[in-house]
């Protein structure tokens, strides 16, 4: 199933899991076939080892040594083959779950470049570091751990089952109905585990929201009296996290402890089960001993099985916000054609006046019924200045985040060297645009990679000095840079914290310089 694809609510669990499982893409049969692979190689040789035991104790019963050097031999050799296809196989497995991990990161961060801005005004970027840290890994322990083991224990059991019905399908029988009794008993766990792993989740992405507001906002923590709110609200998301965490933990060591009660009452059938067996002339010595060194993996990897489940669902849990996340709107590659564009086109004649910016009845609004832009029109002509003035909340900003392509107008017009929307994407429109915000963001690399990523090279340090130097030169900015102790090599630090709100804003300016912008005949 693809990203893009819905999911009914009564298969949601079982419909995530394939969906997620289906990120490994191509490589998915070689990640499945190392599972079965290891699984088969470490099975092997328990199950050889289980025949010589029988071997060797009804050689002792009967006093009866010939042949059993071979049978050591042979077991050997068949455990040195059972171990080298195990480790074939776990190094497989690994390599493939690192790479399925590696897919998954990428899926994520790729659909948050394809979101719109829409998208990260509205939501905190707390919450999209969750998504992409905690939720990513646990997430991703299904491919690097949870799935496997899951897997291994089913296919152990099952092959198990094979040896242990051939030496005495009565015991098994008895056996395997204590295995399953503990096997309800662990599947009791899983709805409440898969609760809490999202709860979890979800209390990590409000801790990580409260720090993130705390290390943006430092200066307003330590200056102003509200700051020891925002402390306050980290704590108290810290600690909602942490009394989730110990719910987890103790139903985790709940299970743990419930399993040894079954791993000992087992034991105690097997012993009970083996005497009558044994007395009655049911089963032998040497099978009953075969029987027993089987059943000691066995009972543990159908422990395993009900212990894995439920934490295979907790990890689904963290699948499910990715899948939510994974559902959100993209930003279209352009927006299509409104009836004004229509109109506007129709109106041209052959030869149409080509304005550098033209807007025509534009408007525009964050929620419905309240309208920030209303019919609003402005031409300007190639190499003349225009500002937009008005008083605070008017729609200036808006006004440039429209001609950005940020959102869809309601209505109206926008053209920008003669491209619009009926014939550009939002990638040429924005191509053709030198914006510095309001409040401009530096990295933290040199001053000169912060101007260069506003040129047309992909990688920044393709560009030439001479044009960075040029750009800094015309926003003027050159001097304080050359005052700094490295220069062009300084690196601000974290969104610029070391500079001045205008040495930050004559930088955004710099880099807009740098960025080509055609002339509007080019349109």
């Amino acid at each position: 199933m693809r990203a893009g694809g819905k999911v009914r609510n009564t298969d949601k669990k079982v419909s995530v899991f394939f969906w997620f499982m289906g990120q490994i893409g191509e490589r998915l049969p070689f990640y499945l076939a190392a599972i079965v692979i290891s699984t088969m190689g470490q099975a092997m040789g328990r199950i050889a080892n289980a025949w010589m035991v029988k071997d060797i104790v009804t050689a002792a019963q009967e006093r009866n040594t010939q042949g059993l050097a071979v049978t050591v031999a042979v077991n050997f050799l068949l455990y040195v083959v059972s171990w080298f296809t195990w480790r074939f196989g776990i190094v497989h497995y690994n390599i493939e779950a690192k790479h399925g991990i590696a897919g998954v990161e990428k899926m994520v961060f790729s659909k948050a470049m394809r979101l719109p801005m829409g998208y990260y005004e509205k939501n905190h970027s707390g919450d999209f570091m969750s998504r992409l840290t905690f939720d990513v890994e646990r997430a991703g322990d299904i491919y690097t751990s949870r799935l496997r083991r899951l897997s291994a224990a089913v296919i152990s059991a099952v092959v198990y089952l094979v040896p242990m019905f051939y030496y005495s399908y009565r015991l098994t029988l008895c056996l395997l109905a204590v295995s399953l009794l503990s096997f309800a008993v662990n599947g009791y766990f899983m709805k409440p585990m898969k609760r809490l792993g999202g709860e979890l989740s979800e209390r990590n992405g409000k801790m990580m929201e409260c720090l993130t507001d705390i290390l943006a906002g430092m200066e307003l923590v330590k200056i102003f009296p509200a700051g020891r709110r925002l402390l306050a609200d980290y704590e108290a998301a810290n600690e909602g996290c942490c009394r989730t965490q110990k719910k987890t933990n103790r139903m985790a060591a709940a299970l743990e402890s419930l399993n040894c009660l079954f791993d000992l009452l087992g034991t105690l059938a097997f012993l009970g089960l083996g005497i009558v067996f044994l007395s009655g002339g049911i089963i032998g010595l040497g099978e009953l001993a075969a029987v027993y060194t089987i059943y000691g993996v066995f009972r543990y990897v159908f422990l395993e099985i009900g212990m894995y489940l439920p934490q295979m669902m907790n990890c689904v849990a963290n699948a499910e916000r990715l899948y939510g996340f994974m559902q959100e709107d993209e930003e279209p590659e352009r927006y299509g054609i409104t009836a004004d564009s229509e109109s506007r086109a129709a109106g041209q004649g052959q030869e149409p006046e080509t304005y550098a910016v033209e807007i025509a009845h534009l408007s525009f609004s964050y929620e419905e019924g309240r309208e920030t832009v209303k019919d609003f029109s402005m031409k300007v002509k190639a190499g003349s200045c225009v500002a937009l003035v008005g008083e605070s909340g008017c729609g200036k900003s808006t006004v440039a985040k429209l001609l950005l392509g940020f959102y869809k107008p309601e209505s109206g017009y926008i053209s920008i060297c003669g491209k619009n929307s009926q014939n550009a994407t939002l990638c040429e429109m924005r191509s053709l645009i030198g914006y510095v915000p309001q409040e401009p963001y530096l990295y933290g690399v040199s001053i000169a990679e912060n101007i260069a990523y506003g040129s047309r090279y992909a990688r920044p340090e393709d560009v030439p000095m001479e044009e960075i130097i040029q750009a800094a030169k015309t926003a003027n900015a050159h001097d304080f840079i050359m005052a700094l102790p490295d220069g062009y090599r300084t690196v601000p630090g974290e969104r610029g914290n070391t500079l001045s709100g205008g040495e930050k804003q004559r930088i955004a300016i710099a880099r807009a310089v740098l960025k080509e912008r055609p002339h509007p005949s080019a349109g």
